[in-house]
């Protein structure tokens, strides 16, 4: 730990400690008198809050203006916020104005702008939005100057609409924006009849001819980019439009998407980045010409040569990472042994190693399916220090077994080694989990415990959530988050925490958090089960955050026990552990009650329509709602019964089953039997990795991971057994 913060825990230790005597306060918030010892001159924010609820709006802004003046940072500009949100229409503008000079930065100019707009104050809109950097202001912000500036018809509206085109990513703002309020040429109905007068003596600037060209890129109407890509290109070459990043990436995906002469746009762009050397454009151009050379399939070379060019010229570490992924994958598709020459090469030149990860998760199938067993104990050692360490977790614990199933030559200290390094803090808690098992802790659970709780992320750990020093600001905004839980305003807590991810406060104040929304839930109050999916969510990303191993307390926030009777009554009924129902659960919705997946998976355990009408007619059930917590878990449980069972009692087959049927899972069983020159009792960790869909695997590890924990905590005994009956 630094030094810097030690004044910060002992703050954070001070507060909580104190909370916990809270349990009887619960969600109905604490009375004056004691949050005034415990928030000072922060209290006068909560309290406003709490006369702004009652209607009380002269005592709630006397209560706001106090605070501004003697509160903490992040609790006095949250004050200032507030008085823009009541009043007449003048006050509201005062309070707008007040909170620009108080608190300048991007919150306050996008409340300011919002006001300033609804009230029609076009020239204080523009005037609080003069100075904005297009790169990281909110679009929000950008398109409320712009249609002020339209309205008032300032010189400099189109430089400014067309910096925000071509300088920002596409989103809703700028399509809403085009088609609404900008008065643009009109390029499609000109489209559409090539041949007519009105297409003839259509009128537009280059600049209004290159928005156009976004706007259809947004909507992937690839036929009508591809047909303006000439003219495009003719304005790079003369100069006539500058071949900015953002313009140039959507130049570069309409010919990838829109076009199957993949070759002849190959030599374009090789052309296009020589025309362009030295300018940022050069990358990009390298760039897709790798992509239509890999499209082709047959110029692996000059591929090859077209992403070592793009990572030459790259002007971020993103933009070599991305050109690197593109240029292993290549060697992936041409051969097993260029593939492992080029992790040699490359791997030291790497920015973000997780960016690599699903790469690497292609790589163990296709090693796998090409029996390449001994590259597994080759390549974690190569990668180990540079990859993520989800990944060589990956490579570590698959070696192990490859050892020990006699496919991989190695001894008995390779395994152990093996095993070690996927246990390690860090890794996925799959393979911690899977290698503990392997490694027989469950007979030491205390070194057990530490596998399951220590840190999920050592990269993330070490670098992005130190604990931060003792600032004013970072107090102040632990203030306001423990201030919503002590005063009662639950609702308002997850979407502050929601603005940094957590990652501003403290791993105690993010558990702390999760366990107070876990108690706000009220059984008799539907809408309030939000909070359990709250509490999940800010658990979940506490502990990833977690520059520490976590507390066995924190772990049950993490894996959570919620609608406990409907799960302990069902899963009797139907003869299956609570461990494997809470973990699909956990993993289908994050307790979700009311989640409807885009492909129309309902409620808590994600059941299809028609397989929830299916149980009901056994059930005998005409009337039912899949959104009901009891209904769900019920019918849940007993369709996964089901599965098990005809899985010859296999949780873990069940469970894939579950996600992508029976039938295909069957089939993927016995194709790696056939792999691995087995005719039966074929390993089923082993099996996971051989499962052709990443989407399939990724949902088999979340499933035992979650087991395993769930039965861990219930259980600390049956761990052995419990992972045995999940992957044996």
């Amino acid at each position: 730990m630094r030094p810097t913060s030690f004044a910060l825990r002992r703050f954070i230790s001070y507060f909580l400690a104190s909370f916990m005597l809270l349990s009887a306060v619960s969600c109905k918030g604490a009375p004056h008198p004691e949050g005034q010892e415990k928030f000072g001159d922060d209290t006068e924010y909560f309290i406003g809050l709490r006369l702004l609820k009652e209607g009380n709006e002269n005592a709630a802004r006397e209560k706001f203006k106090r605070c501004i003046k003697k509160g903490t940072p992040v609790i006095a500009q949250k004050s200032a916020e507030a008085l823009c949100t009541f009043g007449n229409i003048q006050e509201k503008n005062t309070a707008a104005e007040n909170l620009l000079k108080q608190f300048p930065g991007d919150d306050a100019i996008l409340i300011a702008a919002r006001q300033f707009s609804a009230s029609g104050e076009i020239n204080k809109l523009i005037e609080c939005t003069s100075n904005l950097d297009f790169s990281t202001a909110k679009n929000e912000v950008i398109r409320l100057r712009l249609e002020a500036m339209g309205h008032r018809g300032d010189s400099s509206y189109e430089t400014e609409v067309y910096r925000w085109f071509t300088e920002c990513p596409m989103s809703t703002e700028h399509y809403q924006f085009y088609r609404d309020f900008y008065n643009h040429p009109d390029f499609t109905t000109a489209y559409e009849n090539p041949n007519s007068e009105m297409a003839a003596s259509l009128e537009f600037t280059p600049q209004q001819f290159a928005m156009n060209y976004r706007i259809e890129s947004y909507k992937r109407n690839y036929s009508y980019t591809i047909y303006c890509s000439t003219m495009l290109t003719e304005y790079f070459k003369d100069r006539v439009l500058s071949p900015v990043p953002q313009l140039i990436s959507d130049f570069g995906k309409n010919y990838l998407y829109g076009s199957v002469e993949y070759t002849k746009n190959a030599v374009l762009f090789r052309q296009l980045a020589q025309d362009f050397a030295g300018t940022p454009a050069e990358y990009y151009f390298w760039f897709y010409a790798g992509r239509y050379y890999e499209k082709a399939g047959i110029f692996y070379r000059q591929s090859r040569q077209c992403f070592e060019s793009a990572m030459a010229t790259a002007e971020t570490p993103f933009q070599k990472d991305n050109a690197l992924w593109y240029l292993l994958n290549t060697s992936l598709n041409f051969s097993m042994d260029s593939i492992i020459e080029s992790i040699d090469e490359y791997s030291r030149e790497w920015s973000d190693c997780e960016y690599f990860e699903d790469f690497f998760e292609q790589l163990v199938s296709a090693l796998l399916a090409a029996g390449r067993w001994n590259e597994f104990g080759k390549i974690y050692k190569a990668i180990d220090g540079y990859a993520s360490d989800l990944t060589t977790a990956q490579f570590a614990y698959i070696y192990g077994r490859l050892i020990q199933e006699n496919l991989a030559e190695g001894t008995d200290e390779d395994v152990i080694s093996a095993f070690t390094r996927a246990c390690q803090g860090g890794s996925s808690l799959y393979y911690k989990a899977l290698a503990a098992y392997r490694l027989g802790l469950y007979k030491k659970p205390i070194e057990l415990k530490g596998v399951l709780c220590s840190p999920m992320s050592v990269h993330e750990s070490q670098n992005s959530h130190q604990i931060p020093a003792a600032s004013e600001n970072t107090r102040s905004q632990e203030n306001l988050l423990l201030g919503y839980a002590y005063f009662g305003f639950p609702e308002l807590i997850y979407p502050e925490w929601q603005k940094t991810q957590g990652s501003t406060i403290s791993t105690e104040t993010n558990f702390y958090l999760a366990d107070f929304l876990a108690k706000c839930v009220d059984p008799a109050v539907p809408e309030t089960s939000d909070y359990y999916t709250q509490s999940l969510r800010i658990a979940a990303r506490a502990q990833r955050l977690a520059n520490r191993e976590i507390t066995r307390e924190e772990l049950s926030l993490v894996y959570p026990h919620y609608y406990e009777n409907f799960v302990s009554k069902y899963c009797k009924e139907y003869k299956i552990s609570e461990p494997v129902m809470y973990a699909l659960i956990r993993s289908e919705s994050f307790f979700d009650a009311d989640v409807i997946s885009s492909a129309g998976a309902i409620g808590l355990t994600q059941l299809m329509e028609f397989t929830g009408s299916d149980i009901a007619r056994r059930f005998k059930m005409s009337d039912y709602s899949l959104t009901d917590p009891e209904t769900n878990i019920r019918f849940g449980t007993y369709y996964l019964s089901t599965l098990i069972s005809r899985c010859e009692d296999s949780a873990l087959l069940g469970f894939f089953s579950y996600n992508a049927g029976i039938t295909r899972v069957r089939r993927w069983l016995q194709s790696s039997l056939i792999e691995f020159g087995k005719k039966s009792n074929m390993p089923l960790d082993l099996f996971l990795e051989t499962v052709p869909f990443a989407e399939t695997r990724e949902y088999g590890r979340k499933l035992i991971s979650a087991t395993l924990a769930y039965d861990w905590l219930e259980d600390p005994h049956n761990f052995e057994q419990t992972a045995a009956n999940l992957i044996e």
